[in-house]
């Protein structure tokens, strides 16, 4: 039977240690103490199958998130399977930011999640605005699903609700905070990614017509036909998109508040409010 310490070290050497040892952590149940203390343990035949059988997986490029079905977001983990974009680091900064608008947590908020996915942005913030209400919304009723399974298992609370809708129509008044990140990648991109993101990743949630600005702009154009100047609203933006979606902006009269860089110093996310 192979060992721990020879299935980490030894054996398959394209797979990194650290995607090997949450492979193992996540088929025996147990954490990274618990292998380093018992590193010379033996699997049994099950588990060594179940092992072969992940890291054939992840030799195929399939990421880490979906073959264990759980992805770190913020303070919580959250399930996630081939409905629904992996939550990464880098959104966050959305998080970050709502907090650094609205720093009293304790108010009474009406929060809008446009193409909630997972639900993770949503469920974050009401966990920071324990008084707050929230909606997420999606065209995906898979990734609905998902959403909901993650409220269940994070949130669990009235406050709350999903719904299948489509972002670029969605009425938003009454809601004090939109937060939306977009499929925002151009179409012409697509070869250019990373083999875990093409071949696995939901298209729906990635790519965007013109190049990249066709969601940004549909949900402009449906803000736009409401007389709301109050409500905040923060998108995540792709990488040298800042400049075309400041005039897309300013095109549909709406003001640049803030630009918020992620941890590489590019810019992630914007604050904008009709003028």
């Amino acid at each position: 039977m192979s060992s721990l310490n020879k299935l980490l070290y030894y054996e398959d050497s394209s797979i990194p240690i650290l995607e090997k040892k949450i492979l193992l952590k996540y088929i025996l149940n147990t954490s990274n103490e618990e292998i380093n203390i018992n590193h010379n343990k033996p699997l049994d035949h099950i588990e060594l199958g179940q092992y072969k059988e992940l890291i054939l997986r992840r030799k195929k490029s399939e990421p880490i998130a979906y073959i264990i079905n759980k992805k770190e977001f913020w303070k919580d983990t959250f399930f996630v399977d081939k409905s629904v974009l992996i939550p990464r680091p880098d959104s966050e900064i959305i998080i970050e930011t709502a907090i650094k608008y609205f720093p009293d947590t304790n108010q009474n908020l009406k929060i809008l999640d446009l193409g909630t996915g997972s639900g993770c942005l949503i469920i974050s913030l009401l966990r920071e605005f324990k008084n707050s209400q929230g909606i997420g919304i999606d065209l995906d009723k898979k990734a609905l699903k998902i959403a909901k399974r993650n409220k269940n298992n994070l949130l669990n609370e009235n406050r709350l609700k999903f719904y299948h809708a489509d972002f670029s129509e969605f009425n938003p008044i009454n809601y004090d905070l939109i937060v939306c990140n977009p499929p925002y990648v151009s179409n012409s991109s697509k070869d250019n990614m990373l083999k875990d993101v093409q071949d696995f990743e939901p298209e729906i949630a990635l790519f965007a017509k013109e190049n990249g600005l066709g969601c940004f702009k549909m949900v402009l154009d449906n803000l736009i036909k409401y007389e709301i100047e109050k409500q905040l609203i923060i998108f995540e933006i792709g990488y040298n998109q800042l400049k075309p979606i400041q005039k897309l902006l300013k095109n549909t009269g709406f003001q640049l508040i803030s630009v918020e860089k992620d941890i590489s110093d590019i810019p992630r996310c914007i604050v904008t409010k009709r003028i």
